[in-house]
């Protein structure tokens, strides 16, 4: 996952750095009957805190088929002209028949002004998906009504990294990050910063390193590095139970929590950061996202441009390799009568749904062709799975020439814990705001 950005946060201009990235413990507050929010700078919200809502009959259990109904085809479908809607308002996309809604209307003020997912690889939406986390490039992580959309407040925490912020996948009062040496458990609803860890071997502080992925799909491990050291800690016993000397990005944990992932050298390692097997991969760092298969296996799925080192010829914009064996297919790409892949980015975070991935693709601004400025959402649980087009985010990502860092207006996909909805940022074609917009697939239920 290749990224740069600006300032302290994701990957630093400053520091020169490519990268994924961005601190420290519930009530139901917020919202009003429909509303969205304004997006933009700030605002208390209200006196009750807006933490996670408990059970949600709405979240659907069990396995569902996302792509019902939609268009699984390989025609061009070019894009038509769509006037952007209004904040809050459901509209269709002409050319594949999905709807989404406009979230969050930025001011345009400031360099780069823009509301966004905080990146594909990271949660937007907490467990039961009553809490939405957006980022809004003024320095603030926001708090969001995951329902209505209508705006709660700005969330007091500082983590390592803009994208270093990590919901909970089954308490959705939770949120984890790292403030300097120390690992904060915050729960939102009572705005409550509880330190479970202060890593005192670091010298500097601990991060998720500057190719940060998520935490293990039952949010009990994490891979974090400082200084030379890289390590693993379990969050319910408060410790570290894996650290190595490597001069690399650290070890992300796995879905499973059994495994971990070196982005820098596509090394794949046990729980005690032993290395078992690589995977053939000529950019181990290029965009991607660990998930999961039905069956439990955990999977790197991301983009592949080359043939691997070893002569893996996988290519694609979404390719699967298995963490358990290092083997792999090709979902989209040449080999399944895609196109050679352009840009994109990938989310798995759809994790209620195993073996579901979501992507956003760049191409041709003008939406010509397949793929072009498309949401894409693929089951890869066994070959020959459903892939749907979802509609257009038609945003220039860093074509853009109207934001100071044009970053921002890349859509960063990111689907809900269910996989029935997801949230994407658009410039709406070149603009010079960036705001955040909901696709609600024909399985969500309001």
């Amino acid at each position: 996952m290749k990224r740069t950005v600006v300032l302290f946060f994701g990957c630093a201009l400053l520091l020169g750095m490519s990268c994924d990235s961005a601190q420290s413990p519930s009530d139901g507050g917020g919202g009003s009957d429909g509303g969205v929010g304004g997006g933009g700078g700030g605002g208390g919200g209200s006196d009750g805190g807006g933490g996670g809502g408990g059970n949600d009959a709405s979240i659907p259990v069990g396995p569902i088929d996302l792509c019902k109904g939609l268009i699984q085809d390989l025609q061009p479908h070019p894009m038509t002209a769509l006037a952007q809607p209004a904040v809050g308002v459901l509209v269709t996309d002409a050319e594949f028949g999905t709807k989404f809604r406009r979230i969050t209307s930025v001011a345009a003020t400031g360099a780069s002004p823009a509301t966004v997912p905080l990146y594909s690889t990271i949660s937007a939406w907490n467990a039961d998906e009553s809490r939405l986390m957006l980022y809004n490039v003024g320095g603030q992580h926001q708090l969001y009504d995951g329902k209505t959309y209508a705006f709660i407040r700005n969330l007091d925490i500082s983590p390592a990294d803009v994208e270093q912020v990590y919901w909970h996948t089954s308490d959705p009062d939770i949120l984890f990050y790292v403030d300097s040496k120390s690992f904060i458990r915050y729960h939102v609803a009572a705005d409550m910063k509880e330190t479970l860890s202060t890593f005192d071997f670091c010298t500097t502080g601990a991060s998720g390193g500057s190719d940060p992925l998520f935490t293990s799909f039952d949010s009990a491990r994490i891979g974090l590095h400082c200084d030379d050291q890289v390590f693993l800690y379990d969050i319910p016993s408060k410790t570290v139970i894996a650290r190595k000397t490597l001069t690399e990005n650290p070890a992300q944990a796995a879905p499973s929590g059994t495994l971990a992932y070196l982005s820098d050298t596509g090394r794949v390692t046990d729980a005690a950061l032993n290395v078992v097997r690589t995977l053939d991969l000529k950019e181990p760092f290029g965009h991607a996202s660990l998930g999961r298969l039905p069956t439990g296996e955990d999977t790197w799925n991301g983009q592949v441009f080359d043939n691997g080192p070893m002569g893996n010829s996988d290519i694609g914009l979404l390719v699967v390799f298995k963490l358990t064996d290092a083997t792999s297919r090709v979902v989209i790409g040449p080999k399944t009568g895609w196109p050679y892949p352009t840009d994109g980015h990938i989310s798995a975070l759809a994790y209620r749904q195993p073996g579901w991935i979501f992507l956003s693709a760049f191409g041709d601004l003008g939406g010509k062709g397949l793929l072009d400025l498309e949401n894409v959402i693929a089951d890869t649980s066994a070959p020959g799975g459903a892939i749907c087009r979802v509609g257009r985010h038609r945003s220039w990502g860093k074509s853009n020439t109207k934001l100071a860092e044009p970053y921002w207006a890349e859509p960063h996909t990111v689907p809900s814990p269910s996989g029935t909805r997801a949230v994407f940022a658009s410039d709406w074609g070149n603009g010079a705001t960036v705001d955040s917009y909901v696709l609600e697939l024909p399985s969500y239920t309001p």
